[in-house]
C-alpha cells in the first residue's frame, strides 16, 4: 500500500483553522505559528502543501496536523488515515468568530496567574543555567514548563475560568461547556510589554526539529484568539539606547550578560510591525541591529535588515549594525562566550 496524500484544505479545517474551499489554487491565512496577521499562510491545494512567507513555517497536509495537534508526523498520519471525515468529506462547519486579544491588562493578570499555577522543570532550568541566566534572572522572568497531558490543561483551564474572563486570551478557547488550554508543551517565555506587563506568551518547543518556538495561541478554535507578532522588552527600560534582536530569550540571556542592557526582541527578523511604537513607548533615541550572523551569508535575514533600518530611518530613530565573531551565531552566544573567555 502506497503513501496517501490528503487534502490540504480538509486537514486545515480538521486541525481548527478556519478556511474555505473556493476551487482556488491558493487560499491564504493566517499563520497560527507566528501569529502574523496579514494572510501569509499559503495553503497550495494542488501540491497539498503549505508555506508561511512570515516565519517560512512549510511542509504537508501532514506535517501542518501535526503542527497542529502537538503529535509525531507518524501518529498525525494515521490519525488522519483513520479519519473517516477524510474519506467522506462533509462541509465546513461554521465556526464562531475569532476573537480579537484582551485588553494587556486583561493578558498580563490572566497569564501572570497562569505561570503561577506551572512549575519549572529541572531540564528547562539547567538550560536557562547554561545559557548565561542566574536563579535569580529565571525567577524574575516568570520561566514555567507546560508538561504533555490533557488533564495539566483541563486544571489550569479550570482554575483561571474561574477567577478570570479568558475572552480574547491568546491560548484559551470554548468547547463542550468548559474554557480549553490550547498550547504545545515546552518551556514558556513570557513576552513582556515596554512597560513590563505580560502581552503573550512564547514557548520554546520540547523535542522540536524545526519551529522551535511557537506563540501560544488558540487561532482557529471555537471563541479562540491569535496571537499577535508581540515585541520583547528585556533589561533596563530607562536606557534610551536599545539593542534589536530576535527572541525573547536570546534578548533575557543578552541583557543579563551586560548588566542589564535595554534588549528589544523580534518574534522574528520579518516581524516588526509592533516595534516603531515600543521604541517610541520606551523613548529610545538610538538603536543597533543585532540580527544573527548568518544574515552574512542568508539573504533572507540580511533583507529582514536592511528594511529594519529603513523602517527606523523613516521613524527617525539611528540604526547602526553589530557585528561579532561569526563562529557565535547569536549575540547571546558570543556575550556567553566573551564572558568565559
Amino acid at each position: 500500500m502506497g503513501y496517501k496524500t490528503f487534502p490540504i484544505l480538509t486537514v486545515a479545517r480538521r486541525s481548527g483553522l478556519p478556511v474555505e474551499d473556493r476551487g482556488l489554487r491558493q487560499v491564504h491565512i493566517n499563520c497560527p505559528f507566528c501569529g502574523d496577521r496579514r494572510r501569509r499562510l499559503y495553503l497550495y491545494t494542488d501540491t497539498n502543501q503549505y508555506h508561511c512567507f512570515n516565519c517560512r513555517a512549510h511542509g504537508n497536509a501532514v506535517s501542518l496536523y501535526a503542527r497542529r495537534t502537538g503529535l509525531s508526523y507518524r501518529d498525525a498520519y494515521h490519525e488522519l488515515l483513520e479519519d473517516s471525515v477524510l474519506h467522506f468529506p462533509q462541509p465546513a462547519v461554521q465556526r464562531p468568530p475569532e476573537r480579537e486579544p484582551a485588553p494587556l491588562s486583561q493578558r498580563d493578570a490572566v497569564y501572570r496567574a497562569m505561570l503561577g499555577l506551572l512549575p519549572l522543570s529541572a531540564a528547562h532550568r539547567d538550560n536557562l543555567l547554561s545559557r548565561g541566566l542566574t536563579d535569580s534572572a529565571i525567577r524574575q522572568n516568570g520561566y514555567r514548563s507546560l508538561a504533555f497531558g490533557k488533564e495539566l490543561r483541563d486544571y489550569v483551564s479550570a482554575q483561571l475560568s474561574a477567577r478570570f474572563d479568558l475572552n480574547g486570551i491568546p491560548g484559551f478557547f470554548y468547547s463542550q461547556d468548559a474554557w480549553r488550554l490550547c498550547a504545545y508543551s515546552g518551556l514558556l517565555v513570557p513576552v513582556r510589554a515596554a512597560d513590563g506587563r505580560v502581552q503573550g506568551i512564547q514557548i520554546r518547543r520540547d523535542n522540536a526539529d524545526r519551529m522551535k518556538y511557537a506563540w501560544m495561541s488558540s487561532a482557529g478554535k471555537p471563541y479562540g484568539t491569535g496571537a499577535r507578532s508581540w515585541v520583547h522588552v528585556a533589561g533596563d527600560r530607562s536606557r534610551k539606547e536599545a539593542v534589536i534582536t530576535e527572541g525573547p530569550i536570546k534578548g533575557d540571556v543578552s541583557s543579563a550578560l551586560t548588566g542589564g542592557g535595554l534588549f528589544v526582541c523580534l518574534p522574528g527578523v520579518n516581524a516588526i510591525s509592533f516595534l516603531p511604537g515600543t521604541l517610541r513607548a520606551l523613548g529610545v533615541r538610538r538603536v543597533w541591529e543585532a540580527f544573527d550572523m548568518d544574515k552574512r551569508n542568508n539573504a533572507q535575514v540580511a533583507n529582514a535588515a536592511a528594511r529594519l533600518r529603513t523602517e527606523l530611518k523613516k521613524a527617525g530613530i539611528p540604526c547602526r549594525t553589530m557585528a561579532w565573531d561569526p563562529a557565535c551565531k547569536g549575540i547571546d552566544d558570543f556575550l556567553a562566550m566573551r564572558r568565559s573567555a
